[in-house]
């Protein structure tokens, strides 16, 4: 299959990585620096000494596809389905986004073609422009949002592999609402205190403020919160040592997915959340401190 990759981070590149081994991957960049580099060297999972071959374009030199995959962080969803609808990409080409939080809901509603939503819980870190590590083995999991169950039934047969599973979800919303808690509870806690996320569980007072962020989460997206904070402990402890990627966006200058994940449950609801709210402006006041343009 002719498949699309929007995103040269850390996601779009292991998701491209893994897919090139049996489908035609094209890995749409912003820069052209990155551009050349993939297409000079080839794209390395950092524990293989073989690269595997795509071809990398810009973003703006979108070709037709038979599938594409949006990796982008939040932010950058809106120009990405800006772009997409200027190209007038054909209607029947399913798009399948990967994001953290749930800010995007609202922006692809009008979208022409079928659309799929996703979550990774994968480990992934970039170390270059073609390099990328494998830090955590997990899975995709895509749920229906506008494209009927049998294309994604299909799609997802052809996309899932032993090494690099894709998984079918009946409720899109429960799959994001579930990551949107990990997210809310790991991404700001971990950017704010300037941590791996292993310290939150190993620092007692990190872990007062996790439970309350996971306990407001919750409330708000009805979920129940024992099983959640379970959940979150499990990634804990699975990414220990990783580097949230709040964290790794605010130490390179970079726009959050902050509105995304605590603001996006700020504005739903009407109650005193007072963890998150505190978490979400320390955020914003962060991005003040380091220069990051809104």
């Amino acid at each position: 299959m002719k498949i699309g990759v929007i995103g040269g981070g850390s996601i779009g590149l292991l998701v491209a990585r893994y897919l090139c081994e049996n489908h035609d991957v094209t890995v749409y960049v912003r820069r052209n620096q990155q551009k050349q580099k993939l297409n000079d060297h080839g794209l390395f999972l950092s524990s293989l000494l073989t690269p595997c071959r795509v071809k990398a374009l810009l973003t703006n030199e979108l070709n037709e596809e038979e599938c594409v995959i949006v990796c982008v962080k939040q932010p950058e969803v809106g120009p990405v389905l800006a772009l997409l609808s200027n190209l007038n990409l054909n209607e029947k080409t399913p798009l399948i986004f990967l994001q953290n939080g749930m800010g995007h809901i609202e922006l692809i509603h009008d979208s022409k073609q079928p659309v799929y939503l996703g979550i990774v819980t994968h480990g992934a870190l970039r170390k270059s422009d073609h390099i990328v590590t494998h830090s955590g083995k997990g899975l995709i999991k895509v749920a229906n949002f506008s494209g009927g169950g049998e294309n994604l039934s299909t799609i997802v047969q052809q996309l899932n592999s032993k090494q690099f599973p894709f998984q079918i979800e009946t409720n899109w919303e429960k799959v994001l609402a579930e990551k949107l808690v990990i997210n809310a509870v790991i991404n700001p806690l971990t950017a704010i205190f300037e941590v791996p996320n292993g310290e939150i569980l190993r620092n007692t007072h990190l872990m007062v403020l996790a439970k309350e962020l996971c306990r407001e989460s919750c409330s708000i997206l009805q979920l129940d919160f024992m099983d959640q904070w379970n959940h979150v402990q499990t990634v804990v402890t699975n990414t220990k040592e990783n580097v949230s990627s709040m964290w790794k966006d605010l130490k390179e200058r970079k726009k959050t997915e902050n509105e995304a994940i605590s603001g996006y449950l700020v504005k739903k609801t009407n109650s005193a959340i007072p963890y998150t709210t505190f978490v979400y402006n320390s955020m914003k006041a962060l991005e003040v401190k380091k220069g990051i343009n809104e």
